[in-house]
């Protein structure tokens, strides 16, 4: 009976070691050269812009970019100002609400991540950059 309760023991602990062991990589040392190139790595930084930068260029927009605010925040400029609206991307969608409840960015709508300025926009603009800046938003 005990060769039973041996054999039954090393078969759990192989399972154990095999399941452990799922999905583990071999990690390359910090500091390598060329660290994108390994796999499973997500060293990219993802611009939340290129969807709503093809949208807006495909309308017909001249779309400038440029960083704002004491953060930095990734922001666009459409057209030109005071007729064109202003798209500053804070980093989550709770922060642009956030700011937005505590009346920290005034005349400003939250779409997603995105506060959209309006300034002195046309409502056929301001739809078409709304519905641009909506892509992939949930809610």
């Amino acid at each position: 009976m005990s060769f039973a309760k041996l054999a039954v023991t090393c078969g759990l602990i192989a399972v154990a070691l095999f399941v452990s062991a799922c999905g583990i990589q071999a990690k390359p040392v910090a500091g390598t050269v060329h660290l994108d190139r390994y796999p499973g790595n997500h060293s990219y930084v993802n611009d939340p812009r290129e969807p709503y930068l093809n949208c807006l260029h495909q309308a017909g927009f001249k779309v400038t970019e440029f960083l704002t605010g004491p953060g930095q925040l990734r922001s666009l400029q459409i057209n030109s100002v005071p007729y064109g609206p202003t798209v500053v991307f804070e980093p989550t969608p709770g922060i642009a609400e956030g700011d937005q409840m505590k009346g920290e960015v005034e005349s400003a709508e939250v779409i997603g991540s995105a506060l959209v300025y309006p300034h002195r926009s046309s409502d056929a603009l301001m739809k078409t950059v709304e519905t641009c800046v909506a892509i992939g938003v949930k809610g």
